[in-house]
């Protein structure tokens, strides 16, 4: 891998939300970061670090005024822990990795020491500092994986403060139908940043299954037995993360028993009728309800009022 420095976020206080995932690559003479952290509102401190600590890993914690935060659209100021690594460092797999947007966690100690762990749906590279800290960050990276959430978090493992930081790609959202109801699905995934994409027949279907990840969702529209059956059986082999059915129920009946005559007898994957219960009457109300249910699927989150616990919100 060629010269430069990836930052990632190791810890975060204050700032509020954030779109994305807070990682860039600062590489020699290009005067902005590949990537983002925090919005940008930092890009010009690490250009100047980035050739400062050119060929060493460090950690830098940086503060952020209110002004500048909201300027940058984030919602406070606050303090950034930030670890500084050169790309030479990085298991050689992950260039690959980056370039072909797969699900990717790197994990690395927190104060920088050590070197890092990738580790990919399929493929695992490098390694923490023995074999039973690896097995442990490996199995805690394909959890969050699994979960389809970009970012950074902290965990102790055998005493030690360990980052993980999973770039996971956009959502794909899979609407097999058509409709009011499935234009307002593609409306509440475009807010939501998802690549939506209209499919009416099973060879579409199936290419789109084919390459699916964990971050990505099939919402069967369809009340056809020629195509939603198909599809839904397709789609609880493949990868694809969230699987919502519309639907009353009786053709819920209707497409269990077809799945399990084809042999599904687990359809546990399959949230169907889809969404949360949030009284929702409307199309529009009904895609809330939809967003709601990924989210809580894909997070591993049991719905409930932000204001019924305590702790941090975004945690």
């Amino acid at each position: 891998m060629g010269p430069g420095t990836l930052v990632r976020v190791v810890e975060i206080t204050g700032i509020g939300v954030r779109e994305g995932t807070d990682g860039a690559v600062v590489l020699p003479g290009e005067s902005t970061p590949r990537g983002s952290v925090l919005g940008g509102v930092i890009d010009h401190l690490l250009v100047t670090e980035g050739a400062e600590t050119a060929g060493r890993r460090t950690t830098l914690e940086v503060p952020v005024s209110d002004p500048d935060a909201i300027a940058a659209g984030l919602l406070c100021g606050g303090t950034a822990t930030l670890l500084l690594s050169p790309l030479t460092d990085l298991p050689d797999i992950t260039p690959a990795l980056w370039a072909d947007a797969e699900p990717l966690v790197l994990v690395a100690e927190a104060d920088g020491s050590g070197g890092d762990l990738a580790v990919s749906t399929g493929s695992v590279a490098g390694s923490l500092w023995n074999d039973t800290s690896t097995d442990t960050a490996v199995r805690r990276a394909r959890q969050i994986l699994r979960s389809g959430l970009s970012g950074a978090e902290i965990d102790e493992i055998e005493g030690r403060r360990v980052v993980f930081s999973a770039a996971v790609p956009t959502t794909r959202a899979m609407i097999v139908g058509e409709g009011p109801m499935a234009e307002a699905f593609a409306r509440q995934g475009e807010l939501m940043g998802w690549h939506v994409s209209f499919v009416a027949d099973l060879a579409t279907a199936e290419e789109f299954l084919a390459s699916a990840t964990p971050a990505d969702a099939v919402l069967m529209l369809s009340h056809d037995p020629d195509l939603d059956v198909p599809v839904l059986a397709a789609a609880t082999r493949s990868a694809v993360g969230y699987i919502g059915a519309m639907g009353a129920r009786h053709t819920q009946s209707r497409r269990a028993r077809q799945l399990e005559e084809l042999g599904h007898t687990d359809r546990s994957r399959i949230h169907g009728p889809l969404g949360l219960d949030l009284g929702s009457r409307t199309p529009a109300e009904t895609a809330v309800a939809m967003a709601a249910e990924f989210l809580a699927v894909r997070r591993g989150r049991p719905p409930r009022s932000l204001s019924t616990h305590d702790g941090p919100i975004h945690a």
